[in-house]
């Protein structure tokens, strides 16, 4: 997960998202060791296995629940895909039920949703024990991936005591294109426009430099220097990249339709 990356990493993709201007946010990942185990907690921050320790945990638990087997299964938002309930005990002491929701075949895959009730999943609401608001970039803080589509993108676009911030659904069409859903409070004004055309241009400009950089920040097999980041951080990060590009562009070419429409 990003919050455990070396220092280099940690730089880079603070860099990479504007030093908080982007999601995901650095209370999510860059601040919340320091903040909910350091300092809440009274952890050591010089054990470097009770980072790793915290980073792991909380990758894997349910709320406040250790469940073996279960945190085996991947994630999926994808109705086609999601082959499984889960049902979360009302009190302690009850059982955990994680149950197949169709028949699943020899060596397919078992799917769960890690954020199943999320404002722009397909799901049965009606099977809903909690509903999570959990952004996309907030699941890559989280567990260290990107979702695939649907998507749930929320930006703060707040400069100079403005309050400004959109959020949208992200998905791909039956013609393979994307397509954005606007949250009615939550759409974007001219200045939003703006703040997301200024970040896509720097973005490009930074994407234009990555041969250079890779050779400057990136670890050589058998190399040992504090100011470079291993090759999984490297490519987690433009992993991340993509999907936040892909997200703002589709996000400011959808502005002058719904405009039009309203």
């Amino acid at each position: 997960m990003p919050g455990e990356w070396s220092a280099a990493g940690t730089q880079f993709f603070a860099n990479l998202l504007g030093d908080g201007d982007l999601p995901p946010y650095e209370e999510m990942w860059k601040d919340e060791y320091q903040n909910k185990w350091i300092k809440q907690c009274g952890g050591n921050p010089d054990d470097p296995m009770e980072k790793v320790a915290y980073w792991l945990a909380s990758s894997r638990d349910e709320d406040t629940l250790m469940l073996p087997i279960y945190d085996m299964a991947n994630h999926s938002n994808d109705p086609k895909k999601l082959n499984t309930h889960s049902f979360k005990p009302e009190r302690a002491g009850k059982s955990f039920r994680f149950e197949a929701s169709r028949k699943i075949m020899p060596g397919e895959q078992i799917y769960n949703s890690y954020n199943r009730c999320n404002p722009c999943s397909e799901a049965n609401f009606g099977l809903c024990e909690t509903f999570s608001s959990t952004p996309t970039a907030n699941m890559f803080a989280m567990f260290g991936f990107v979702e695939q589509m649907p998507q749930y993108w929320r930006f703060d676009c707040s400069e100079d005591d403005r309050d400004g911030e959109i959020v949208f659904c992200l998905d791909v069409d039956e013609e393979g294109e994307m397509e954005v859903e606007w949250f009615e409070d939550y759409m974007p004004d001219d200045l939003d426009v703006e703040f997301l055309e200024r970040h896509l241009k720097r973005l490009r400009g930074l994407h234009s430099s990555k041969d250079k950089l890779e050779k400057e920040l990136v670890l050589s097999e058998g190399e040992v220097d504090e100011k470079k980041m291993p090759r999984l951080e490297w490519e987690s990060i433009w992993m991340y990249y993509e999907e936040l590009v892909r997200a703002m562009h589709a996000a400011v070419n959808a502005v002058p339709e719904e405009k039009d429409e309203l």
